[in-house]
C-alpha cells in the first residue's frame, strides 16, 4: 500500500494506491505555486514509485480511481476538481451534499459541477484491501445546533478516514476542530473502539493550526509515531497559530530524502518543508518506509 501527502501549499490532498491496487484520493486540494497533484502521481507511476490499476465498474467502465473522499468542502481542501474529474475521475464519491451548509452558494464552482452535483446515489463498495477501512462524522445538524461546533460547521462536519492495514494505522481528519474531536470520542463509541488501540500516522487536523489540536484524541490513543503537517514547520514564523508542540506526541520515524538518498529522522514531518511526502506500508510484515522530496532544515541525519 502506498500513501501520498502532497505539497499543496495551504491546502490538503492524499493519495492511496491500495493493497488490491485501487486508487483513493482524500481530498483534492491543488496551489498554483506547487506541482499539481495530478502531475505528481502521473511521475510516481512514470518511475515506478506506485502503481496503481484502474477500478472496472460491474457495467465494464474503467475508472482511474475508485473513490474521491472529500472530507469538507472548503476551497483549499477541492479546488483541483475540474481537473481531477477530467483526469482521473473516481468511481465513487464520499462527501456531505452541499445543499447541507448554509453557506452552499460559496462552495467552488468547478467541484459543486463536476461532482457534488454529478454523483447521487452511489454506494456501492469498493474492496480495496484494507484491514480497517471506515469514515467517522459528526451528524451535520448536530454541528448546526451545537454552540460549542457551529461557529465552524465545515470544519465540524469533516469525515474523518481511519485506515489499518497489516497492522499500520492511518488517520486523516480534515479540519476537525478541537472541540470536533472532544464530541466525537464523547459521543461515537465505534470512533472511540476503532482508534483507541492507537495511531501510526496522523494527517494533523486543520493543517495543524492550533485550533484542531486533537488534545481528546491524544488522551485516548497516547503517542503516534509521526505527524504530517501541512504547515512550514511547528509554531511556524509564516503562520504563528500553528500548535507549538507536536512533537512531544510522536515517538519518530526515519525517512529517506530522496534528493539525496540520506537518512533523516524526524516525529514531525511538513509538506512545506519536506515536499511530497510517499509512505510504503509492507505487503509482507508490519513494517512501512517513508520516502520525502526533501529533508526539513531541523531533522537530524543518521
Amino acid at each position: 500500500m502506498d500513501v501520498l501527502v502532497f505539497d499543496v501549499g495551504n491546502a490538503s490532498c492524499n493519495y492511496i494506491c491500495s493493497p488490491n491496487k485501487y486508487a483513493m484520493m482524500i481530498d483534492c486540494g491543488s496551489c498554483s505555486e506547487k506541482d499539481n497533484p495530478v502531475d505528481v502521481i502521473n511521475d510516481y507511476i512514470s518511475k515506478g514509485y506506485i502503481n496503481p490499476a484502474a477500478y472496472v465498474s460491474p457495467e465494464g467502465i474503467r475508472y482511474p480511481m475508485a473513490l474521491l473522499h472529500i472530507t469538507h468542502p472548503d476551497d483549499d481542501h477541492v479546488r483541483n476538481a475540474d481537473r481531477v474529474y477530467k483526469e482521473m475521475r473516481p468511481y465513487l464519491l464520499k462527501r456531505t451534499f452541499t445543499e447541507n451548509f448554509a453557506d452552499a452558494d460559496s462552495i467552488n464552482d468547478d467541484y459543486k459541477k463536476r461532482f457534488d452535483m454529478a454523483y447521487r446515489g452511489q454506494n456501492n463498495d469498493v474492496d480495496f484491501g484494507f484491514g480497517v477501512n471506515t469514515t467517522f462524522c459528526i451528524p451535520i445538524e448536530v454541528v448546526k445546533n451545537d454552540n460549542t461546533l457551529k461557529n465552524k460547521v465545515r470544519n465540524n462536519n469533516s469525515i474523518v478516514r481511519f485506515i489499518s492495514y497489516n497492522g499500520i494505522r492511518f488517520l486523516f481528519t480534515g479540519d476537525l476542530e478541537t472541540a470536533g474531536w472532544d464530541w466525537l470520542i464523547k459521543n461515537d463509541p465505534n470512533f472511540v473502539k476503532t482508534v483507541k488501540d492507537g495511531v501510526d500516522v496522523l494527517i494533523a487536523p486543520h493543517h495543524g493550526h492550533e485550533s484542531g489540536f486533537p488534545k481528546a484524541l491524544f488522551d485516548l490513543i497516547g503517542k503516534v509515531e509521526v505527524i504530517i503537517l501541512s504547515k512550514d514547520s511547528e509554531a511556524s514564523k509564516e503562520e504563528s497559530d500553528v500548535y507549538s508542540n507536536y512533537s512531544s506526541y510522536a515517538n519518530g520515524v526515519v525517512y529517506v530524502n530522496r534528493k539525496d538518498s540520506e537518512i533523516y529522522e524526524a516525529k514531525v514531518m511538513t509538506t512545506r518543508s519536506n515536499g511530497n511526502i510517499h509512505i510504503r506500508v509492507d505487503s509482507e510484515k508490519s513494517a512501512y518506509r517513508i520516502w520525502a522530496d526533501k529533508a526539513s532544515s531541523n531533522h537530524a541525519k543518521i
